[in-house]
């Protein structure tokens, strides 16, 4: 009788070290998930930081771009009514309707 109870005894702890191991195990799968999860974060984070230095930089040469033009534009001078387009000088824009701009920069024929 005291043998049985012993039996059932080393079989209940037999079982609960069982679920311990299990439990560890599942643990361990679920803590290397979170660190690849984490590692998976940081990768997007330093790509979304190259990005945003890109885009700073494009903003900058975009800038100077634009500050360049201005000074280019600013050597010119418009006189007279700028809205009235001679006959003969739309002709020449209804004309050149009928080209596009090659591969190469030049005008082509459409």
């Amino acid at each position: 009788d005291v043998l049985l109870n012993i039996d059932k005894a080393v079989k209940s702890v037999s079982d609960e070290i069982n679920q311990v191991a299990t439990a560890s195990e599942e643990q361990s799968s679920a803590a290397e998930q979170i660190s690849k999860n984490i590692e998976s974060i940081s990768s997007v984070t330093q790509q979304s930081a190259a990005g945003t230095q890109q885009i700073a930089r494009a903003a900058e040469d975009l800038n100077r771009l634009t500050e360049n033009l201005q000074n280019l534009i600013s050597k010119f001078k418009i006189t007279g009514n700028s809205h009235s387009i001679k006959q003969k000088d739309y002709a020449t824009v209804k004309e050149e309707k009928h080209y596009k701009v090659a591969g190469n920069g030049r005008l082509v024929k459409h």
